[in-house]
């Protein structure tokens, strides 16, 4: 399935502008939120999706297919050494 995205008229057609006002609205009126955010970023960085990889992909082709409302189905294949991971919902 290919999805062709045409620019908005403003030039943000993923709506980021409004992403980004949220956010900084939320760690305005919430300055531990901006923290717990912070914390998690610097997780990432560290390596935190190393130990939950498989669980991950496993919930975004879940995600995936429930956006695109077929029934989910994920496979995974060790090739020469490169996880390969494929699944039935849409991007």
């Amino acid at each position: 399935m290919s999805m062709l995205v045409q620019p908005s008229a403003g030039g943000d057609p993923f709506g980021t502008a409004r992403l980004r006002r949220g956010v900084l609205d939320a760690w305005a009126t919430s300055p531990a939120r901006f923290r717990e955010d912070a914390n998690a970023e610097e997780d990432l960085v560290l390596g935190g999706y190393r130990d939950r990889l498989v669980i991950e992909l496993a919930q975004n082709a879940a995600d995936a297919a429930a956006r695109a409302g077929v029934p989910g189905r994920l496979r995974l294949t060790l090739r020469d050494g490169v996880l390969v991971a494929a699944n039935t919902g849409a991007p």
